[in-house]
């Protein structure tokens, strides 16, 4: 099958959907499909694959980090109709995903998208616009984009039914992202050396964009009372991202910045090193539809304290590969503080989480991925 996808995220940005597209698109090539990404140009980035096709860009002031791509003028719809795709699955609902939609249009293709992001709980990066007002603007574009798609895949249960709150009528298939495997890229980096970590400290993990809607205020707050209980906890957190000069400055006036690393970003395998000598996984974030690096610390064995928000519940079994509290600080550090004094149970969820990861195979999402293109084609024939 020839597959075009198209998305405003991709490499070189390292978010959950650009891992979801690049881990299925591996994947898809290893089974043998032809796979061509559509996506913005990223000043100063050149792509090593020849399958992938960049449109000009610009880079707003808002969101640096994300170009957007000017609408593609007629010489790129006629070198797309030459690759005579069977599909196009787009990833976002804006411009790229709005150019998947109507280029297949014309060409009579089906389309099918990924639902991987709550956009209406994401509109405070459009400052020129009140929040209440570009939510309502975004969840009609949402009900107007998907319900033109032949098929909606989400990450999550919870995300497709959203959408359907939302309005969008269209079947969607809950498909989560599978949970590529974890290698050490250096082998021999020692965590606790490269990041000042007593040998007997008790380490907390948070991998994530730092951002305003992953809830790292109250990660904080809670964290302030772990320490306050277990005085050799330390918490790490990797990533980067607009919120991170915000998130320093309150990890200082909470007095915790001698005991907070922030590492920015580390490469997978780096992230795999620190996930080995972490004790456990924390993820405050209200907004998420899966919570991909959820899964990449069960895959390691990391229990998770995590918010029963979004799709996050279904990916951490509360009571068996960790627990899901409420937004509330003092649940959260109760929790924590809990699993750190109980060495029996913290082993038995480590087990539990790794077993759990270990049922989210890349090989079984790509081809659940692909029963859902085979309908679509079938059924626009």
């Amino acid at each position: 099958m020839r597959i075009a996808v198209f998305s405003e995220s991709f490499r070189p940005v390292v978010n959950g959907v650009s891992v979801s597209i690049a881990t299925l698109g591996d994947e898809l090539e290893r089974l043998g499909h032809e796979v061509c990404t559509y996506a913005p140009r990223y000043p100063g980035y050149e792509d090593e694959r020849p399958n992938v096709f960049r449109f000009p860009s610009i880079r707003p002031r808002s969101m640096p980090d994300y170009p957007v791509a000017y609408r593609p003028g007629p010489g790129h719809l006629r070198a797309f109709r030459e690759k005579d795709f069977d599909l196009v699955h787009t990833h976002t609902p804006f411009v790229m995903g709005l150019t998947g939609l109507r280029w297949a249009g014309k060409l009579g293709i089906p389309v099918v998208s990924t639902n991987h992001t709550l956009y209406t709980e994401y509109v405070h990066y459009v400052r020129w616009a009140p929040e209440a007002l570009g939510r309502m603007a975004v969840l009609r574009w949402m009900r107007y984009y998907y319900n033109r798609c032949a098929a909606v895949i989400v990450p999550s249960a919870a995300t497709g039914q959203r959408l359907a709150g939302y309005g969008v009528r269209k079947p969607w298939t809950a498909i989560p992202t599978g949970i590529r495997r974890f290698g050490s890229e250096t082998g021999g980096l020692i965590v606790r050396e490269r990041f000042g970590i007593p040998p007997d400290g008790r380490l907390l993990v948070f991998v994530g964009r730092i951002a305003r809607e992953k809830n790292l205020e109250m990660l904080l707050s809670a964290y302030r009372r772990v320490r306050e209980a277990e005085g050799r906890a330390r918490l790490l957190i990797v990533g980067g991202g607009p919120h991170l000069e915000r998130i320093k400055s309150e990890s200082d006036r909470l007095g915790l910045s001698r005991a907070t690393i922030f590492t920015g970003a580390l490469t997978h395998g780096e992230i795999a090193d620190v996930l080995r000598e972490a004790d456990l996984f924390v993820f405050a974030s209200v907004t998420e539809t899966q919570g991909l690096s959820i899964g990449e610390a069960a895959s390691m064995g990391v229990p998770a304290i995590a918010v029963r928000a979004g799709g996050v519940p279904e990916f951490v079994i509360d009571g068996e590969t960790g627990y899901l509290v409420r937004d509330d600080p003092a649940e959260f550090a109760g929790r924590v503080i809990e699993l750190l004094r109980d060495e029996d149970r913290r082993g038995r969820f480590s087990d539990a989480a790794r077993a759990f990861a270990g049922t989210m195979t890349v090989e079984s999402m790509a081809r659940r991925v692909l029963d859902v293109y085979d309908a679509a084609v079938k059924a626009g024939k």
